[in-house]
């Protein structure tokens, strides 16, 4: 008897028919089920990414790409693996075992609710699929439906979207602040027992086994006001009222020909007792802020016609003393031969351009101008797949010196991306600085990597709002589906009783087909519920 795990390991791993015209991308499948059948899990990553780079709506790739992630015990990053597989492939069977999977990457970190609901999904795209049944049940036996209480407090309101709700589900809180108070926290607290609290992220919490009690906490907020005639731009702030302590985020807009030079914020009334501002940001006082803005008059960064490659730059409007980044990027087969940058008021004047192709604006308008030449060398570039909390997207595989790289992030829910570590292939000593999403290839190979680390609520909630239309969209589906199928009934009805040509004995041997159908059905579920654990299916041969 073959024993069976707590989740459901599963992977179905494509394999390519081998012919003599066998394309590029279906070797390199090829090539990662080799590397993944022998645990080489970054060599795998690796074959399956080059197979969508030939490829990019190749389904088997993409679905063995996410089997990786899934036996690295990556879970997050395998889901949104396989999430991907259900938009690129019109396979319906192909589909379901994608959302199949999707579920089994909740079910291992015990998230039954969330599982429950992506294998309804899978049944729907294939109603024989019996190993998402077998699982949608083992999940149904672990939901237990518990009550929200809410408790109003003092200088508002909250409400809780859902008064009741089933362990794993997440519940969204909203409140409506008294005027001129704001809210300082929510507070949501096991019902028998107020010492036990649950954690809130943002607006919303994930329910427990047990009954709740919701409330919050507000106070007093001091006004955020914008400075009345502002010249040469405006300015926003994402609050108008903050308590103390909360940070205020700024931002500006300047008109033609203008950019910002610098923020202000004073208290309100007297322009001389000023607030520290970093960048764009500052910290609400205890008392009431007037914010204001300065803006220059701009310098402006422009391109010369080139050939075999073309040249933009970061900001094209600038004052003088800022950094401008240039973004390099050669046709196929050339590399940059030769960069400037020119005043507009002195052609002998030019701004000297580093290594990494950026210079320091002039005090005048400037030309860039560019060269390129027939390429001689590439270098590798590739992503570290050892990342926990998110992995990394690259857009190519190799450059050459001074190509700008593109760079692109996935962070796991539950994190967010931080920052870019860039460093020499063999020697993590020999660092690569980033340009925001960008980094100017040197002339070495290099390996890309990223610190994730764990988000606050607000981005876990955008990412649970998106879950949550998905299943909404599910379930006006469904309501669709079935008003369809209860017209289609009645339709059939009307049929019957207008042509009359069923006789009672065969009415009567339908009824009774229908209700050994179902028989059948409900001992198969009831079967499936005494099962203590999820269905292992076995592997594909090779």
């Amino acid at each position: 008897m073959k024993t069976l795990r707590k989740y459901l390991t599963v992977i179905v791993l494509f394999v390519s028919v081998i012919s003599a015209s066998a394309q590029s991308d279906e070797k390199q499948i090829r090539k990662g089920n080799r590397n993944y059948n022998r645990a080489n899990y970054a060599e795998a990553i690796a074959d399956y990414g080059k197979a969508l780079e030939i490829r990019p709506n190749n389904a088997k790739a993409q679905f063995n790409l996410a089997d990786v992630y899934f036996a690295k015990q990556s879970y997050d990053t395998a889901y949104t693996e396989f999430q991907k597989v259900l938009e690129m492939s019109p396979d319906a069977k192909l589909k379901s075992s994608a959302a199949y999977n999707m579920g089994n990457c909740l079910l291992a970190q015990d998230k039954f609710y969330d599982a429950y609901n992506i294998y309804k999904v899978s049944l729907k795209l294939n109603p024989d699929n019996a190993d998402a049944l077998y699982n949608l049940e083992y999940c149904r036996a672990h939901l237990v439906k518990s009550q929200i209480w809410v408790v109003q407090p003092k200088n508002g309101r909250v409400e809780a979207k859902e008064k009741e709700a089933f362990n794993g589900q997440r519940v969204t809180l909203t409140t409506q602040p008294d005027e001129k108070y704001a809210l300082s926290q929510y507070v949501v607290v096991k019902a028998d027992d107020q010492q036990v609290q649950v954690q809130v992220n943002g607006s919303s919490f994930i329910m427990p086994k047990f009954n709740v009690l919701v409330t919050a906490e507000f106070k007093e907020a001091h006004k955020v006001e914008i400075e009345k005639n502002i010249k040469n731009g405006t300015v926003r702030a994402d609050r108008q009222r903050a308590i103390e302590g909360q940070q205020v985020k700024l931002e500006a807009q300047g008109a033609e020909d203008y950019v910002l030079d610098k923020f202000t914020v004073y208290r309100t009334g007297s322009p001389k007792d000023t607030v520290q501002v970093n960048k764009d940001v500052f910290q609400m006082p205890d008392y009431d802020v007037t914010v204001t803005a300065t803006f220059r008059t701009a310098l402006r960064v422009s391109i010369d016609s080139v050939s075999n490659g073309t040249i933009s730059v970061t900001d094209s409007l600038v004052k003088a003393g800022d950094n401008v980044g240039i973004i390099v990027k050669p046709a196929k087969g050339f590399q940059l031969g030769d960069l400037r940058v020119v005043s507009n008021l002195d052609a002998t004047e030019s701004a000297p351009v580093s290594d990494d192709n950026v210079f320091q604006m002039l005090d005048s308008d400037v030309t860039v101008k560019a060269e390129f030449v027939e390429a001689t060398n590439y270098y590798k570039v590739q992503a570290d797949t050892t990342l926990k909390g998110g992995h990394i997207r690259l857009d190519q595989v190799e450059a050459t010196r001074r190509e700008t790289v593109k760079l692109d992030n996935a962070p796991e829910p539950g994190y967010q991306f931080k920052e870019y570590v860039i460093h020499q292939v063999g020697d993590t000593s020999v660092k690569v600085q980033p340009m925001g999403n960008f980094f100017t290839m040197p002339d070495f190979d290099v390996e890309i990597s990223a610190i994730f680390e764990k988000s606050e609520g607000e981005n876990q909630d955008q990412q649970q709002q998106q879950q949550d239309q998905q299943q909404d969209q599910q379930d006006q589906q469904d309501q669709q589906d079935q008003q369809q199928q209860n017209q289609q009934n009645q339709d059939q009805q009307q049929q019957q009783q207008q042509s009359q040509q069923m006789s009672k004995e065969d009415a009567q041997r339908m009824l009774d087909a229908l209700e050994n159908q179902e028989k059948k059905t409900m001992e198969k579920v009831n079967e499936q519920k005494v099962r203590q654990q999820p269905k292992r299916k076995s592997d594909k041969d090779w």
